[in-house]
């Protein structure tokens, strides 16, 4: 156990006794294991480290799958998913989809399986979130995903590494660095996060920080450049990334879309072209139906993509054509 999170867990303990055994859904393709936690709207990735004995490796951590989470800002007031009494959960035993419902905002976080440019296995997934403004009036709506990291804790570890720079200390990254990946690692496994997705919003910033420090406020963190990835007295060398979406009007009856990349680490990086799932019809169908989408809010002139992007969207949508049997 981790000795930073040793309280915490204490405190934790008793609700988790009480409540029973939380629901889980498992999905698994190739050396991928992933697990929707229906009762309290949460996800644990898995990858498959020995395949002679089927031992999974946590790619983040799993003592509690609480300690990452999704909070939305609307109106500068926050909802923690899977938390919030505002928002109902609903999860879909057949395919791996998180739909969080009020009155007025519905989030839907789907997961697809991956394959990272460099890899002829899947080894990650891809994390579609779709937040929809259901309320009469416009909004303001933002929102923030913690991932609560662990592979690159340790005395001799590093934290984070990217294609510029090692994170050994509270650090900010935004948009205009051009950095593609971040990696965590330890000696039995990787992950590997974007900077960037394919979503009609891209993150404004991504925070490295102590975790706690992400975890107690409600919306941003108080940032100290170079300060430690410890809060002591209980948070000793605890790290997490947060990234940030900030709030921007959302018109009624209107959604946007953010998408986060998780894989074990591949130095050719992520491809949007191969960042779909091959596992039937149904993922196919959601697929079609994200760059439908997207292509008409590009075609109406809500968004702009890039011609690297519209091949990628070429090529699946060729790739999907394929698999069902379709000849030019």
């Amino acid at each position: 156990m981790k000795p930073g999170r040793f309280v915490f867990v204490l405190l934790i303990a008793g609700f988790v006794l009480r409540s029973g055994s939380l629901a889980a859904a498992d999905f698994s393709e190739g050396r991928m294991r992933l697990s929707i936690h229906e009762n309290t709207g949460r996800f644990s990735l898995y990858y498959l480290s020995d395949v002679s004995e089927q031992h999974y490796e946590p790619l983040f951590t799993a003592q509690d799958p609480r300690t990452s989470f999704i909070a939305i800002n609307i109106n500068d007031r926050i909802y923690r998913l899977g938390e919030s009494s505002a928002f109902r959960i609903i999860a879909d035993e057949h395919q791996p989809l998180l739909v969080f419902e009020s009155p007025f905002l519905t989030v839907q976080e789907s997961f697809s399986f991956i394959k990272t440019a460099g890899s002829t296995e899947t080894n990650g997934v891809k994390i579609t979130i779709r937040i929809e403004n259901t309320a009469a009036l416009q909004a303001s709506i933002g929102m923030r995903f913690l991932l609560d990291t662990s592979l690159g804790e340790g005395a001799v570890r590093i934290p984070f590494v990217t294609e510029k720079q090692n994170i050994v200390s509270e650090t900010i990254i935004d948009r205009a660095s051009f950095e593609k990946n971040w990696v965590s690692r330890n000696d039995q496994v990787s992950l590997m996060g974007s900077f960037s997705g394919a979503g009609d919003r891209e993150p404004d910033f991504l925070h490295f920080a102590n975790w706690k420090r992400l975890n107690d406020v409600p919306w941003e963190a108080g940032y100290s450049r170079g300060r430690s990835f410890s809060f002591p007295p209980y948070s000793i060398g605890d790290s997490a990334v947060c990234y940030y979406y900030e709030p921007a009007p959302l018109p009624s009856g209107k959604f946007f879309t953010c998408s986060v990349f998780l894989a074990t680490e591949d130095p050719a990086g992520f491809d949007l072209g191969r960042a779909i799932s091959t596992t039937g019809l149904d993922a196919d169908l959601a697929l079609m139906r994200e760059l439908l989408e997207r292509l008409d809010r590009y075609l109406s002139g809500q968004i702009q993509i890039s011609e690297e992007e519209l091949a990628a969207i070429e090529q699946s949508i060729t790739r999907i054509k394929a698999r069902r049997g379709f000849r030019p």
